[in-house]
């Protein structure tokens, strides 16, 4: 008999999968990447967690750009970030990141446990980027524009909902944004 509950439980489980309104954001795999169409300047308009703490970082910002280059080595990216703080400060930041052989995602340069994905968004000019280090798990959305259709937000959350992250910031973007400075 318990057996049979088991199957039965088991059973069930996969009908609710099947019948879930969610899918699964498709991924990208960073070392394809069309360089020509990724590559350039974003918009960070939002991040979502399944913890407040893994969003705390972006809580004094009021909006960040960044500008992703291919460097002179062809298995590095350079990503550079004017971060406009809700203050008016403006803080600049610089990562690389290391496309590897084999590996569908990007490595992080000093950040040997961090692991970005990037997936697809159904609005062409935005790009979501899954972040997974020892401490948190959150999704980011990117956008070509700095104020993005509402679909593509609501988009947005429909994914981080799937995802089972529920917790959920919109970056203001209410002052200019800052000019890129060298880190």
């Amino acid at each position: 008999m318990e057996a049979l509950w088991s199957y039965l439980l088991y059973f069930y489980g996969l009908l609710v999968d099947a019948l879930s309104l969610c899918e699964a954001p498709v991924k990208l795999n960073a070392t394809e990447l069309n360089r020509d169409q990724y590559l350039g300047r974003w918009f960070f308009i939002g991040a979502a967690s399944s913890s407040t703490s893994s969003l705390e970082t972006f809580t004094t910002t009021d909006n960040t750009v960044f500008s992703m280059t291919q460097s002179s080595n062809p298995e590095r990216l350079k990503l550079q970030a004017a971060i406009q703080l809700k203050t008016g400060q403006c803080i600049p930041r610089s990562w690389i990141y290391l496309l590897k052989e084999r590996s569908a995602d990007l490595a992080t340069e000093g950040r040997p446990h961090m692991r970005t994905e990037l997936f697809s968004a159904k609005c062409h000019d935005s790009i979501v980027v899954q972040e997974t280090d020892q401490d948190y798990q959150r999704i980011l959305l990117y956008s070509r524009v700095l104020h993005p259709a509402e679909n593509c937000v609501a988009d947005f959350k429909d994914t981080a909902f799937c995802l089972d992250m529920n917790e959920f910031l919109l970056i203001p973007r209410t002052q200019n944004t800052c000019e890129f400075q060298e880190t």
